[in-house]
């Protein structure tokens, strides 16, 4: 019987790379967002391993919701920037993954609606 770990490589570190331009502009809300998306990863790890707590899993389920809030904010803003700088519908196609003429109703949709919250706070960090 050994009590050597049963994994010895080493364990990599998430890096994000980030402009110092970017960093400055994301202020307080990279933080925010690394430390979102390390607690879906956590919660991710303890799916596949099995055994996690209800506590756990709340805490999986609360993260991840903040975190696809604040995606969705930046995609629909981002969404709504491109309509606004003269983007086509394919090339829009061609980012979602989606047909033209999905991708005209999405954006049709979004551009008859005032901003969310979430997007707000994309663009304007509040």
């Amino acid at each position: 019987m050994t009590t050597e770990p049963e994994h010895t490589d080493p364990v990599p570190d998430l890096t994000i790379p980030l402009s110092a331009a970017d960093a400055r502009a994301l202020g307080d809300d990279v933080g925010q967002m690394a430390m979102r998306l390390g607690a879906v990863l956590h919660g991710l790890a303890q799916l596949r391993a099995g055994g996690a707590s209800t506590e756990d899993l709340a805490t999986t389920v609360l993260m991840s919701n903040g975190l696809m809030n604040r995606l969705e904010g930046i995609r629909d803003a981002a969404v709504r920037q491109h309509a606004a700088r003269g983007g086509s519908y394919g090339a829009l196609a061609n980012s979602m993954d989606v047909t033209r003429a999905t991708a005209q109703s999405r954006r049709d949709t979004l551009l008859k609606k005032d901003p969310s919250k979430m997007e707000r706070w994309a663009t304007d960090g509040d």
